[in-house]
């Protein structure tokens, strides 16, 4: 039954209001790639847009080809935007006959990215986390080895997955763990666009209702991997290596060129760096395959360790415990294998002394890696506004007198532009239909197409940056695991560009290049950030509606912002031939095509008369 509540308008007087919930159209239950439909009845009447949610329950599943040993893992939707990683496309229309485009988001998950990684401040991540199915950092989780901090590294309060839940039941092998250890996420989320960010009362009679459809993205740019398994992502806060046996004095190495050290075993040891003091920190899950890189030499031993059981190909874990009797009592975390397992890594003995980290190959040793999930329980909760006696009187008197409804609100186009990885210049035609535009952010994403297992595993993705300190990159011709990036597709990359500039209206804006030199690449000392491109930025987010509050995900999520006007301003954007023209002419050329993703923040109007509905831009 929908509750009532009360909220005050700005005349004081006190208007009543309730949920309703509005069921899809379409089905009860829908997978990625598929289409979620809405109709919201004009009979409500009035609705508040931005108290109006949007709410399901998912659950992530493995693949079915995931049923053996070594294949397990754990996974979890976009760490940053959670849920919000689904809603692809949005397209809202009047209801009735007429069925009028009111407004279309193309790549919505791509300008929320962008929101909320600038729009973003730990009180942010953690109101989200409750709702939206994102994560939240935890301190317990925070690398110790010079890793960076990540809400991707948690493992004690991912909504995802119990807390060793395979543990906790007594299951000691790989076989007792499946789907079930995925828990069901309750996201309730802010429909993206501008309709439903407004905070005007939306008259639904006028428009027929609303209808609403949403299109869901495709599995290779939902799922991620917890980044403390991954070995191309900041192998420096990965568990480190200790020994096979756990002793403090003399740790047993791991390999046959050292002396003492043993070629088989059934016991692996983590080091407590990385916060490894016990299994819920642990990373990894049962029925995973692990191996080791040294993050000094650049070795990794890979699939040089195999199993005696027939069925485990690799080093497979079987149980994950917490030997407190190890590390001269300060005890160690244990994980016990899959059989006796040997290494037949060579020369490269994996040894004590927090080099070797420990990664996953679950999905890096199958075949094909494809998990899925379910969307069910869909429901709109609408926000029902009961305007006060003789105001819808009033308005239609006013409509058949002649007169016509105005509702504004701020909207989003999205103008897409391919661009090869061997162009050392782009011209980028933006052919603006705005009359009255707000800015531009220009995102270019990462156009590698990437399956749904490299992906995961950040294989072949693109590298945000090289610095040691913070994720083992290349620097200075030492070698070392890469930083790369696990939302390709969703994210701007630099790609060591150089600098940009606009044209429109006869005129380079602004008069000179702004420089890209230090976002595009990594500085060190005390060198800044460009200045320039920080405050185009800044500007052009706020006059989008969005609130600048932290740069922490500039290399992360890279984009090039232009502010069309200032405080209310608008600006008539049409006719204007607007050009943005980037430059890769550094010693470093660009490696990755990319699909800049233009949104162009406008003010849209639904215009109202008599019977007719139109849109005006």
């Amino acid at each position: 039954m929908p509750s009532p509540s009360f909220f005050t308008s700005e005349n004081k007087i006190p208007i009543a209001q309730k949920k309703i919930s509005v069921r899809a159209e379409n089905g009860l239950e829908y997978s990625l790639g598929q289409k979620i439909d809405f109709v919201i009845p004009g009979g409500i009447g009035y609705m508040m847009p931005s108290e109006t949610y949007l709410r399901f329950d998912v659950k992530i599943k493995l693949p079915t080809t995931a049923s053996v040993s070594g294949t397990f893992t754990r996974l979890a939707l976009d760490h940053e935007t959670g849920a919000n990683v689904l809603i692809r496309d949005i397209r809202i229309s009047s209801g009735g006959a007429q069925n009028v485009v009111l407004e279309e988001i193309q790549n919505a998950n791509i300008l929320t990215c962008l929101k909320y990684d600038y729009e973003t401040n730990d009180t942010l991540k953690s109101k989200r986390a409750v709702t939206e199915g994102c994560l939240d950092q935890d301190p317990k989780c925070r690398g110790t080895m010079g890793g960076t901090k990540s809400v991707g590294k948690n493992t004690t309060s991912n909504p995802y997955y119990e807390e060793n839940k395979e543990i906790s039941a007594g299951k000691g092998t790989a076989s007792g763990r499946g789907t079930e250890n995925f828990e069901t996420v309750k996201a309730l989320l802010k429909i993206p666009g501008g309709i439903f960010g407004n905070d005007k009362v939306y008259p639904l009679q006028l428009t027929d209702g609303l209808r609403i459809e949403i299109l869901l993205e495709q599995p290779n740019r939902v799922f991620r991997q917890t980044e403390s398994v991954i070995r191309d992502k900041n192998i420096m806060s990965n568990p480190v290596f200790h020994s096979v046996d756990g002793d403090f004095n003399s740790p047993t190495a791991w390999g046959t060129a050292a002396a003492g050290a043993a070629n088989v075993t059934t016991t692996v040891y983590l080091d407590r760096a990385n916060n490894q003091t016990g299994i819920e920190n642990c990373p990894f899950t049962i029925g995973e395959e692990i191996s080791f890189y040294n993050a000094s030499t650049g070795v990794d031993v890979g699939d040089k360790i195999t199993s005696n059981t027939g069925t485990v190909v690799g080093c497979v874990i079987k149980d994950i415990t917490f030997d407190g009797s190890k590390n001269n009592g300060a005890g160690l975390t244990l994980l016990t294998l899959e059989g006796t397992c040997t290494y037949t890594g060579g020369s490269a003995s994996i040894v004590n002394g927090g080099e070797w980290h420990v990664y996953s190959r679950a999905v890096e040793a199958a075949t094909s890696y494809d998990p899925t999930l379910t969307i069910d329980n869909v429901e709109l909760l609408v926000q029902q506004v009961q305007m006060p006696q003789g105001y819808t009187q009033k308005m239609m008197s006013m409509l058949k007198a002649g007169g016509q409804l105005r509702y504004d609100f701020l909207s989003y186009t999205n103008y897409k532009y391919s661009q090869q990885s061997s162009d050392r210049v782009a011209n980028i035609r933006l052919p603006l239909v705005e009359s009255r535009a707000k800015s531009i952010l220009a995102i270019p994403t990462d156009a590698t197409v990437l399956s749904t297992k490299k992906a995961i595993q950040a294989t072949d993705t693109y590298v945000i940056n090289n610095v040691v300190n913070d994720c083992g990159g290349t620097q200075g011709g030492t070698v070392h695991a890469m930083n790369r990036s696990t939302r390709g597709g969703l994210v701007g990359i630099t790609d060591n560009a150089t600098d940009y500039q606009f044209v429109y209206a006869g005129k380079l804006n602004p008069s000179r290049k702004v420089p890209l030199d230090r976002v595009s690449v990594n500085v060190s000392g005390n060198l800044a950030l460009n200045q320039q491109w920080c405050i185009e930025a800044e500007k052009a987010l706020y006059m989008a509606g969005i609130d600048c509050l932290s740069f922490l995900k500039y290399q992360d999520n890279f984009f090039i912002g232009r502010a069309l006007s200032l405080s209310n301003g608008v600006y008539d954007a049409r006719g204007r031939d607007f050009n943005l023209q980037i430059e890769y002419t550094g010693d470093r050329p660009p490696t990755q095509p990319k699909l800049w993703n233009c949104y162009c923040a406008h003010l849209r109007s639904i215009v109202v008369k008599g019977d007719q509905i139109s849109v005006e831009v």
